[in-house]
């Protein structure tokens, strides 16, 4: 009779945690930094949104974030509801003080929007990417601080960016950048910094451990920072 052997199960092997990438964080840290000195000029200088002062820079940092935030849903495969909550919490919060002030929404709440619609849309987004071109349509200027058809457009060109790489990336950013022309000011000037973006953006992928240190922390608390350094900011300059 042969002996009857014990089958062994094989050792499954232990799952590992993708590591973050810190040049996004960077970046990402970068916009929120740029978003503070936006609001500041603003409240404690009345400083209007011009090609000859430094809100012209800032603009930098909403499709900085919007970029990001298109790249990092396209590549998730499932929908992160406690994110989305967690925006959702941060554009009440923040609009309660912001609509007070200005009698429109802020970026947040056109984030997201952009959330719900590439949550319900998924690629289908993406041909968003061409709604900049329907500026003089757009009825959300009257309700949002950034419009719809702007932040989308922004938003979109992340999902391509991850995608469909960077050379697709690049046409549709050079695209966007004519867009500008069809936009009336302030928005045009956002236009003008996708396609720098997203050569940032591009860069940070290709380099993930590049960081500086202060940058890093503030891109991984984004939506706490950002909350409150708008009520302190309001509140200093009272």
């Amino acid at each position: 009779m042969p002996k009857k052997t014990k089958k062994t199960k094989k050792a499954s092997a232990p799952e590992t945690v993708p590591l973050r990438n810190r040049c996004l964080d960077t970046l990402r840290g970068l916009a929120i930094t740029l978003m503070v000195v936006d609001h500041a000029s603003d409240l404690f200088f009345n400083m209007n949104i011009e090609p000859s002062n430094v809100r012209m820079v800032t603009r930098l940092s909403m499709p900085l974030f919007c970029i990001l935030m298109g790249y990092f849903l396209a590549r998730s495969r499932r929908v992160h509801w406690e994110r989305l909550l967690q925006i959702g919490a941060a554009t009440v919060v923040t609009n309660v003080l912001f609509y007070t002030l200005y009698g429109k929404l802020e970026i947040l709440a056109s984030l997201l929007v952009c959330y719900v619609g590439i949550v319900g849309l998924k690629l289908f987004f993406v041909p968003l990417v061409l709604a900049p071109f329907l500026f003089s349509w757009d009825a959300s200027q009257a309700v949002f601080d950034f419009p719809l058809s702007i932040v989308a457009g922004c938003v979109a060109q992340g999902v391509i960016l991850r995608c469909g790489g960077l050379r697709v990336a690049i046409a549709t950013g050079i695209v966007l950048t004519v867009a500008a022309l069809v936009v009336s000011e302030p928005s045009r000037y956002v236009l003008w910094f996708v396609l720098p973006a997203t050569l940032l953006i591009a860069l940070g992928i290709a380099r993930p451990q590049w960081h500086l240190r202060g940058l890093e922390w503030i891109g991984r608390f984004p939506l706490s920072i950002y909350v409150a350094q708008y009520y302190l900011l309001v509140l200093l300059s009272r």
